[in-house]
């Protein structure tokens, strides 16, 4: 492949990854959705956010297993970005909460491809020499697209609630550069395997679904950062456009945190995933006692670095405890965690705040101030008890228990 079709190539893969993080995009307008529908609970508005979530749990397993196989890589491509912005967008002209939550249903569709095709489009369409580094800035791609999309999200909130929901069709643009740049992988690149029968015959460590309930507890607790920002913001008078400026520093921290991941990686090991923790409770105790924006902003520039390095750490670790032809699905069995965990969120605390009688929404971020403090600590003892059983970065297949 020549340079110039290669970098076509690259351009149709980042187009797609920039909807990676498009589940956030309505985030900023929760308060107005439910300004719009003032007899739905807070637990049940929260809906618009996690349906997509649900959703995606199934169908990033479901895909994983037959993109290049039964269907082909393009044609589940080009079908998630129709769902991601025809489902996304769609909410714009309807005016009843259940469709709404019918029309997000069909958004999740898209969203849980996107995620897992991205990711193997990048290892079965790019030299395995340059994987590595078209991946970081696949991810640099995905927070920008995560701040644009955010940031559209809340300007046009503030013009009226439903606005929101049109941001997804920028969707339409990667449709065409997808349909006229992506190749289809070639099958017999995908199906060689150099272990044969062993491939059939491994069983997923434990330690991978370990993984995905921590990463699901993890989204439980930051959870609230996102969907319900908008509605503290209100009570310092700040509206949905100034939610989506807000929401918008979570990327840019993510980005930060992704840039110098490996670097930290390599000096911290798997300690990466404690300062991960420890600036997701910083951004729990800005968020619990803050009274001004500039406050809210490093609490979600904090939240970005967390997510990340938490999110990587998680990955690497994982990675390390299967062989390579487990990683995709355990890859996405975590995922899966991540999904379940933003969508039990709202009712987790719901079973909580409801029969205490607890009103203030700033207590989900107390408690997640608590909850990462004690993941720290049990992080801590687990570290201290288990070794690693090679050292970290010593060989392409890591070993870090």
């Amino acid at each position: 492949m020549n340079d110039k079709r290669q970098s076509l190539v690259l351009f149709a893969i980042f187009s797609f990854g920039f909807l990676a993080m498009g589940v956030g995009t309505i985030t900023p307008a929760i308060a107005a959705i439910g300004g719009a529908f003032p007899s739905v609970s807070f637990s049940t508005l929260l809906l618009v956010s996690t349906i997509p979530s649900l959703i995606s749990i199934p169908v990033s397993i479901i895909g994983g297993g037959i993109a290049g196989k039964s269907v082909k890589y393009r044609t589940l491509v080009l079908f998630a970005t129709l769902m991601f912005s025809i489902g996304g967008a769609v909410p714009y002209f309807l005016n009843g909460f259940t469709e709404i939550l019918i029309a997000r249903g069909f958004f999740g569709l898209g969203l849980g491809l996107i995620m897992p095709l991205n990711s193997a489009l990048i290892f079965n369409l790019v030299p395995s020499d340059k994987q590595a580094g078209v991946m970081g800035i696949n991810g640099v791609v995905m927070n920008i697209g995560g701040i644009v999309l955010q940031l559209l999200g809340g300007i046009f909130a503030a013009v009226r609630w439903n606005y929101s929901f049109l941001a997804h069709a920028l969707g339409l643009i990667t449709f065409i550069i997808v349909l006229i740049y992506l190749p289809e992988p070639q099958k017999a690149g995908m199906s060689e395997s150099p272990v044969g029968v062993e491939k059939e015959t491994l069983k997923m460590p434990a330690s991978v679904f370990g993984w995905s309930l921590v990463f699901g507890i993890l989204t439980i607790l930051d959870y609230p950062s996102l969907t319900n920002m908008s509605s503290v913001l209100l009570t310092i008078k700040a509206n949905s456009a100034v939610a989506g400026v807000v929401l918008m520093f979570m990327t840019v921290g993510g980005m930060l945190a992704g840039a110098a991941f490996g670097k930290v990686f390599k000096k911290a090991g798997r300690q990466t995933l404690n300062i991960g923790l420890a600036f997701f409770m910083i951004s729990q105790v800005l968020f619990s006692f803050s009274q001004s924006v500039p406050l809210f902003i490093i609490g979600e520039a904090c939240l970005g670095v967390g997510l990340t390095l938490c999110m990587s750490s998680i990955y690497m670790l994982a990675g390390a405890s299967v062989h390579p032809s487990q990683t995709p699905m355990a890859m996405s069995i975590i995922v899966s965690g991540m999904n379940l965990g933003g969508f039990l969120s709202g009712y987790f605390y719901a079973a909580i705040m409801e029969p205490l009688h607890i009103t203030t929404l700033r207590f989900q971020y107390y408690f997640g101030t608590v909850g990462y403090l004690a993941t720290i600590v049990l992080f801590l003892m687990i570290f201290a008890v288990k070794k690693p059983s090679s050292p970290i970065g010593s060989s392409s297949q890591v070993k870090v228990h």
